[in-house]
């Protein structure tokens, strides 16, 4: 047998021997990776949901902003006529 060989067996030996060692600490640590791959999940589910709800309130808002800008314009026209008509009254009673 070559000396590599026997080094890669040995080296495989002792790696396995550790694993099976240390086999409660890798369990451990798998399953709270698990446990914390499944809880960035929901997280994710959550956050997607959010934005989604996010987007439907921007357009709802832009819209509303809209209908201000309309009614803004509505009453500014609105309030320059009843000024026009409260200068004339003024002018007709100052003769």
């Amino acid at each position: 047998m070559k000396l590599s060989n026997l080094l890669l067996f040995a080296g495989a030996v002792a790696g396995s021997y550790l694993v099976t060692k240390n086999r409660q600490a890798i369990t451990d640590e798998v399953l709270d990776t698990t446990g914390r791959v499944e809880a960035i999940k929901d997280d994710l589910a959550i956050i997607q949901n959010s934005l989604q709800v996010i987007n439907q309130q921007k357009e709802l808002i832009q819209e509303y902003q809209k209908d201000l800008t309309y009614k803004f314009k509505v009453l500014e026209k609105d309030i320059q006529t009843r000024l026009a008509v409260i200068k004339e009254t003024q002018e007709i009673e100052d003769k």
